[in-house]
């Protein structure tokens, strides 16, 4: 096996046990984010934003680098692991826009319809890339949005498996 393409290697952790883990890797740990589940298949990821001391800006709310970073990485988190290893997947880009003051814990949910999952699939059969945008709010436990986030997730066939 190559050394340079470690990825094909590396297992997977099972959906609840990466929620997990994943509370514990520094960068939610400091934000406080924690991932409140992952779905067994994929399709879903809820996550939250406790407001602390440590998250906290000037005026008492959410910190707006702790919100936008709810968002990082969960699309992309999803469609990787739907697609499989035969697949590159990055997020490409971000629009974040705030709409009013986190005051108290705010929620996301990241979706991944298996539906959208197959266009990109057949989206990507050719070798090329394929870039989809996807939309979410993150809200207060009463349902006032606090920021809407969009995505844009990057999905492409590797060489190896796009050559086979």
């Amino acid at each position: 096996m190559s050394t340079d393409t470690p990825y094909r290697s590396r297992k997977h952790l099972q959906p609840q046990l990466l929620a997990r883990v994943m509370n514990y890797w520094p960068p939610m740990l400091g934000t406080g984010i924690r991932v409140q589940q992952i779905a067994d298949d994929w399709t879903r990821a809820r996550v939250k934003l406790p407001l602390t001391r440590l998250n906290r800006n000037q005026h008492g709310t959410a910190f707006g680098g702790s919100i936008g970073a709810m968002s990082d990485g969960f699309y992309a988190l999803l469609l990787m692991h739907q697609l499989g290893k035969d697949y590159k997947v990055w997020d490409q880009a971000a629009e974040i826009e705030y709409v009013s003051p986190g005051t108290g814990t705010i929620y996301a949910i990241f979706e991944m319809p298996v539906e959208v999952v197959a266009d990109i699939r057949r989206r990507c059969e050719g070798g090329g890339k394929v870039l989809q945008w996807f939309e979410t709010d993150l809200t207060l436990r009463d349902g006032t949005v606090v920021a809407r986030v969009r995505r844009q997730v990057y999905a492409r066939k590797k060489r190896e498996a796009a050559a086979t």
